[in-house]
């Protein structure tokens, strides 16, 4: 899978099947901003690692986060299963 995200000159090829991601790579890729990612990783919801001055989310983390999130849960949906 290769996800394409939007850089400040051109758009940028991502390796979905790579087996780490850079910090960079893991917002564009999910679609979050580096504080978010940051503070994900503060409060101990995502896994990262060092190597030299890199931050690197290794992809089994990366997909253990995503689907640790939250459920979006809407008024309609309650209301209409109630």
């Amino acid at each position: 899978m290769v996800c394409y995200a939007t850089t400040t000159a051109n758009m940028r090829r991502i390796e979905m099947d790579a087996p780490a991601l850079t910090l960079k790579d893991f917002c564009d890729a999910y679609r979050v901003c580096r504080e978010t990612a940051y503070q994900q990783i503060r409060t101990g919801r995502l896994r990262a690692v060092k190597l030299g001055r890199k931050t690197l989310i290794l992809r089994p983390d990366a997909e253990v986060w995503a689907a640790s999130l939250p459920e979006l849960r809407t008024a309609g949906r309650e209301q209409a299963s109630a």
